[in-house]
């Protein structure tokens, strides 16, 4: 399986990397914080809610985004509660 590096204290949009067709999820874009001092691996592409399951329990955070805000608004939290975790 194909992995992607998020690298430490950072903030990736995971939306081209969700199969919506297969995943089903409730939201409309994904995004990961890394808020650990390392870089972290995961695996690409998101199947289902149990593949952003795993991608949290590695420590990352992980956030629904339901399109209510824009996308960079919600890229400009997650960058202040990665940014707290210092």
């Amino acid at each position: 399986m194909t992995k992607l590096l998020i690298e430490a204290k950072t903030v990736m949009n995971l939306g081209g990397y969700v199969v919506e067709r297969i995943a089903n999820l409730p939201y409309i874009d994904v995004i990961i914080g890394n808020p650990l001092n390392e870089d972290v691996k995961i695996d690409a592409p998101i199947y289902s809610a149990e593949d952003l399951e795993k991608i949290k329990k590695l420590g990352l955070f992980v956030e629904g985004i339901d399109g209510k805000k824009p996308l960079k608004e919600c890229l400009e939290e997650m960058k202040k509660r990665v940014e707290k975790e210092k």
